[in-house]
Formats: C-alpha cells, structure tokens, sequence
C-alpha cells in the first residue's frame, strides 16, 4: 500500500495553450485525462483564466470532453476570471456571478468542487468580496471557497470579515510552495492551521526548475522562454536558485535519486503539508504524470537526506 500523502490534483492550465499543442482538441484531453484518472488522481484543477495565451480555453476543452459528468469520475475546481493583466475589480459582485455563470455553462456541470479567488483584487472593498463568495456558494454553486495568492494581511482581514458577517469561511488556500520556495511557511501556513484550511501546493517542481535540467541558466531555448513561464524565470533564474539545485543533486546523486522524486517526496512528506492537503501536478503528457504519481509512491526520503534539503533554505 501506497503511504498516505496529501491529496494529488491534475493542473489544465496548459490546456489549449499554444505551448501544449497536443492539447488542443477534447479527444486528446479526454485520453489523457483517463490516463490520469487511472492513476486515482480525481480532482482537476483549472482557471476562467487559463491558459493566459487562450484565456478560457481550458474550461471549454474540459468541458467538450465532458469531464465534469458524474460518469467522469472528476471533480472540477476553478476560480474566477482575471481580465488582463491585473486582477483589480475581478472580485465584485457582478464580476463573480458573471465568472461563475460562464465557468457553469463552459464546464457544462451545475456547481465546481472549489470556488477560487484567483488573485488579490485591490479596488472592490473586500467585504464586497466575500459576500460575492458567499452569495455562490449559498446558491449551490460550490461546494467550497477557496483563496489563491493573498497575502497575508488581506486573508486575515478576509477571514474576519466572514466571522463578522457570518458569510462561509474559505476552507482551502493555494498558493506556490516546493523545497526551494517557502516563504508561506514563516505566518501563512500556522495562520490556514489555526483556521482549519487547506492548503493546495501549485508549482511542485518550481516551474521545471527542480526537475533539474534547468539549473545553469540554461533556460535559453526551452518552453521556459515562452510567456506563460516569464513568471517562473523571474522567480527561479537565478544565481541563488541554481546554486540550491546544484546543492539538492549533490545531496541525492550518490543515492540515485532524481531531482523531480526529491522535489515530491520532500513537498509530500517532509514539508509542512498534511494528509488533507494537496499537490497539483501538471504535465503535457501521462507519462509525466505516471511518473510523478510513482516518485510520491515511493515514500518518505532517508531521513538524513531529508534534513539536508530542509536546510538547503536555512
């Protein structure tokens, strides 16, 4: 038997992107989202937004590929629209219902799993944010809200808000975490703790970077010139990143692991994350995700090599 680890999710974000075109039509999304779900992983997430080169595209292949039918097997989690390049005035009460309406409609099903918040919005009054989330929510349109990307301060304003209001509380929180990228750790994470809330890690392997064959600056030439990846290059391309890689494949080289099964395994087992939590994990093809799926089944790391790449950012 596998060990318990947090929940794994499947990302679409590259769905219809001009960067995955082998995803672009609902027959080769249907086939390789039933090689996913032939792994156990049921939870799909995606975005109004993705992929940012073909805003929606995502949610109107899942839903041609009928992903979202209970006959599927899949729960579909979203969140609501970013319009352009700033997620300003993307939570109001109308720009929420209209979001939700369409994802709806587009995915073809009556209500999503998770309901996210993709991005801080700094215009609409806050309040006005959270009875926007509750409002879908008490209409069945969720079965749960969640927050993407807040920052500290605002999810504490957020949070009081809604026990003040008495509107539903968010009961996930997704944000960026993996063994280089742990900054969440410090007040976040113990403030989701205090509340009760999940947490669902996105970018796993840092963009591609913890996969390991990225760690000279040679992101040159690979899909991480593209515009969907500027983020992760202005994240990771750096020199004190790629020292930390180099760091990580000295650690585990003499071991036979792999930069990508250390990645999982420490984000599955040796970070801050629970049982109840979850992984998303991406991939262009089932392979990569059988992959994936088969590093987290190996376990825990050695202890002593585990310590190493926690204090890799100590």
């Amino acid at each position: 038997m596998a060990p318990a680890h947090p929940t794994l999710f499947f990302g679409t974000a590259i769905f219809g992107s001009a960067q995955a075109p082998s995803l672009t039509s609902p027959e080769a999304v249907s086939d390789l989202l039933n090689g996913v779900h032939t792994l156990g992983i049921t939870q799909l997430d995606t975005a109004a937004r993705y992929p940012p080169d073909n805003t929606g595209a995502s949610e109107r292949l899942l839903g041609a590929a009928q992903a979202g039918a209970v006959s599927s097997g899949f729960t579909i989690n979203t969140k609501v629209l970013l319009a352009g390049s700033s997620s300003d005035g993307t939570l109001s009460k109308d720009a929420v219902r209209a979001s939700v309406t369409n994802s709806l409609k587009t995915l073809g099903i009556e209500k999503v799993g998770i309901l996210y918040a993709h991005a801080p919005d700094n215009v609409t009054p806050l309040e006005e944010q959270a009875e926007a989330f509750n409002e879908q929510y008490q209409k069945g349109y969720c079965e749960a809200i969640g927050i993407s990307n807040f920052p500290l301060d605002m999810l504490e304003r957020y949070l009081a808000i809604c026990e003040e209001k008495d509107y539903i509380k968010p009961s996930v929180y997704q944000g960026e975490y993996n063994l280089i990228s742990r900054d969440l750790e410090a007040a976040l994470i113990p403030l989701l703790r205090k509340h009760n809330i999940k947490f669902v890690a996105y970018s796993p392997l840092g963009g591609g970077f913890l996969s390991g064959k990225l760690t000279a600056g040679n992101a040159e030439g690979t899909r991480l010139t593209s515009p969907l990846a500027q983020r992760f290059r202005q994240i990771y391309d750096h020199p004190e990143f790629h020292d930390k890689i180099r760091r990580l494949q000295e650690i585990i080289q003499p071991l036979g692991i792999s930069p990508t099964g250390a990645a999982l395994r420490w984000l599955a087992f040796h970070s801050l994350l629970r049982e109840e939590d979850g992984i998303i994990l991406g991939a262009r093809r089932i392979e990569q995700v059988r992959e994936n799926v088969k590093e987290i089944a190996l376990g825990p790391l050695p202890a002593s090599v585990a310590q190493l790449i926690t204090a890799l950012n100590e």
